[in-house]
């Protein structure tokens, strides 16, 4: 994923450790990156500020080839819309759908979990003049019917509605969920 992968001081990545540790499961986070922010003592992890889902398919294969994970979180796409894009919400969730069955084609008993990503602050994106907001919602959308499909086609993936449980008042700059928000 982007920066909110990365999070502050670990992210949502702690919260879900100590999740997964509190209900009997083995967590070993696994990615090329460090964060020695982070709260709880895993902090690898594959958050890179300001990628877009191209510059993570760009490297997927040789991370999967390191890597044999049993779930693949995946929260990706602000970066695709929240600052410049010719692309629709549509286009970008294609995309998104086609990151994902690299994965799946890469690793296929792992578990994918596609995330959408969080609410957008209302901003007109260059150069076609579209508010990110929307561009965001629209971008939502399309994951869940792409995830939704490849579910309902066997693949191991699930949508996880991220943009349901923030609120722009969770952001601290119209992007970025705080600590808190985590």
């Amino acid at each position: 994923g982007d920066s909110i992968t990365l999070g502050v001081n670990g992210g949502y990545r702690n919260t879900l450790y100590t999740s997964l540790l509190a209900a009997g499961c083995g967590v070993n986070y696994v990615g090329s990156q460090f964060d020695q922010y982070t709260v709880v003592v895993d902090k690898h992890h594959e958050g890179h500020s300001g990628w877009t889902i191209s510059n993570i398919s760009a490297q997927i294969d040789t991370w999967l080839g390191g890597y044999t994970p049993t779930y693949v979180l995946v929260m990706i796409g602000t970066n695709d819309v929240a600052w410049w894009t010719t692309e629709s919400g549509a286009q970008v969730a294609d995309r998104h759908a086609a990151l994902v069955d690299k994965i799946l084609a890469k690793l296929p008993n792992v578990w994918v979990i596609a995330a959408s990503i969080p609410p957008l602050s209302s901003k007109l994106i260059a150069p076609n003049n579209v508010d990110r907001a929307q561009l965001g919602r629209d971008l939502n959308t399309g994951i869940q019917t792409r995830m939704a499909t490849r579910a309902a086609a066997g693949k191991r993936v699930r949508f996880a509605d991220v943009a349901a449980r923030l609120t722009l008042a969770d952001l601290y700059d119209g992007v970025h969920p705080t600590q808190a928000a985590h």
